[in-house]
């Protein structure tokens, strides 16, 4: 992971969509300003670790040369359950408290490890659920 320091501290920049295959994001999401690669401090992870970071820092990675470890992206969103997210599919939520009576996301149960294989195939169906679910501007442009 890759950030210019400061920069969650100025307004949002503007994205471009460029739909490229190697990037991950759902519509191949960048910023379309011109970033000085002069300013960017690693923040270099063992394995185990996690960053943690404000939406808005620019950010990214240099190309990941592993040949059998993807990487793990999680983002963490916390919002009410009045907001309705443009897909074409219920996102997936878990509720942290109170009750949802909207049924705008697809409500999960906390993770159980006693049974981990279960978990596993539930983890596999959202992934699988995530890849499928572009938002609507992006659909049939994968």
């Amino acid at each position: 992971m890759r950030v210019i320091p400061g920069t969650h501290a100025q307004p949002m920049i503007p994205q471009r969509e460029t739909y490229q295959p190697e990037n991950t994001l759902s519509r191949g999401q960048e910023i379309a300003v011109e970033v000085d690669e002069a300013q960017a401090v690693d923040l270099s992870l063992r394995p185990g670790e996690m960053s943690l970071h404000h939406i808005w820092i620019i950010h990214g990675s240099n190309a990941n040369t592993s040949k059998d470890t993807p990487r793990i992206g999680i983002a963490i969103r916390y919002t009410r359950p009045e907001v309705v997210q443009e897909s074409p599919t219920k996102p997936f939520a878990m509720l942290v408290r109170g009750e949802d009576t909207c049924g705008n996301f697809n409500l999960q149960s906390p993770p159980n490890i006693t049974n981990s294989e279960r978990q596993q195939a539930i983890h596999q169906a959202i992934v699988d659920h995530a890849r499928n679910s572009l938002m609507t501007d992006a659909k049939g442009k994968q």
